[in-house]
């Protein structure tokens, strides 16, 4: 599921198939990673955890790391091995918990630099590391209030000696991670300078320090030191409303399409859907999209979907289902097999509109993307890449 077919005539025999699928353009995540890069001014490690937030791990991996960039940050350890594969030359910061001989294996085996709060953990690689007869790569984890992971901050500067004086491990950097909470935010930033700063004065060189990620890129300048850590931002979302304030333009990369399935007429009195939950008060032209909250549109969506069909927008009606969806093509000469947008780059069906009318978080909205769903690459508006998981036939 992580390799893109790239041959064109391949891509466009393949997207005559689909009755759903994800476009990502990669020209709008080149455009907001230069300017999170020129409002920062200091190291990028992008958040490409979750299949880069339902976007593609390997491509959009690829196209940051044609930008220059060589940090990437992963929660789940088989991530961390697909980039390490796939781009030998890049560094990659995981956050996945270890058990097992095999996990610290690949860890060290592949370069992977893990993130580390427990002595028995930093024991685990240096051992590890030995049988290698290399040095693991580590990230330790500060925990500075948010009390999730994390050494505590009071007993940090002799943790992070301790696990320096392991002859087989090498220190990246120090990182910690904000609440979102402006008071606590500045006092989780004062503890963990004081860690850092603890820590060269005894003699310890950090390489890095990492506090900031997309609220606090928005907000926090004095929280980016060395390099951030950008995740919904680098995917062209404003997470909540004060953050469309900020002077950082950004361009939302993904797009969810479909075609539609089936047209039906109804007349005044009929309803539509599980429980009746729409009934036409007029005679309606009705189309059903197989697509639903299986791939990423929430149930909450009752009768308040909003799906753009060229320059307009139909109402959706009735339920979300598992698999389907309607809306209104009344007025309209829509008819099956035509593409309609269900979330769109801008306008009222965007991602943060249509997570604010479900009453979800933007981030929920792109962390339940269907992972089974193709998507589509687009460069200067033309197609470049698919990831297509199934590969029906031969292509």
């Amino acid at each position: 599921m992580w390799q893109p077919i790239t041959d064109r005539k391949q891509i466009q025999r393949a997207m005559a198939g689909y009755p759903c699928w994800l476009e990502m353009d990669l020209d709008n995540l080149r455009f907001n990673l230069a300017n999170i890069r020129s409002r920062v001014g200091v190291e990028v490690m992008p958040v490409v955890k979750n299949n880069a937030y339902g976007h593609g791990l390997v491509p959009v991996t690829r196209c940051l790391y044609d930008e220059g960039v060589r940090w990437f940050l992963v929660a789940k350890l088989y991530e961390a091995d697909v980039i390490r594969q796939q781009f030998p030359k890049s560094k990659v910061l995981c956050m996945d918990t270890l058990f097992g001989d095999p996990a610290y294996d690949l860890v060290v085996s592949r370069g992977i630099s893990q993130a580390v709060f427990t002595l028995d953990m930093a024991q685990r690689l240096n051992d590890t590391a030995q049988r290698h007869n290399t040095r693991a790569s580590v990230f330790i984890k500060v925990d500075t209030g948010l009390r999730r992971v994390g050494v505590h901050h009071e007993t940090a500067p002799d943790f992070i000696e301790a696990v320096c004086k392991l002859p087989h491990i090498k220190l990246e950097g120090l990182f910690s991670s904000f609440m979102q909470h402006p008071d606590e935010d500045q006092n989780m930033l004062l503890r963990f300078n004081e860690v850092a700063s603890e820590v060269e004065r005894r003699g310890i060189k950090v390489p890095l320090r990492s506090m900031a990620s997309t609220n606090a890129i928005f907000h926090q300048p004095e929280a980016w030191l060395d390099i951030v850590r950008p995740a919904m931002c680098l995917y062209g979302v404003h997470p909540f409303p004060n953050d469309r304030n900020v002077d950082l333009p950004l361009k939302q990369v993904l797009e969810l399409k479909c075609r539609i399935e089936f047209v039906k007429d109804i007349q005044a009195g009929d309803s539509v859907t599980y429980f009746g939950t729409f009934v036409a008060e007029h005679p309606m032209r009705i189309g059903t999209m197989h697509v639903g909250f299986f791939d990423a549109i929430p149930r909450e969506l009752v009768n308040k979907l909003q799906v753009k069909i060229e320059d307009r927008y139909c109402p959706g009606v009735g339920t979300i289902a598992l698999n389907h969806s309607l809306l209104d093509l009344t007025g309209t000469t829509v008819g099956i097999g035509d593409t309609v947008t269900v979330i769109s780059r801008d306008g009222e069906n965007n991602l943060y509109a249509v997570a604010t009318a479900a009453g979800w978080m933007v981030y929920s909205v792109m962390n339940h993307l269907n992972s089974w769903l193709p998507r589509l690459y687009l460069e200067n508006g033309e197609p470049t890449a698919l990831l297509d998981p199934v590969k029906f036939g031969s292509l």
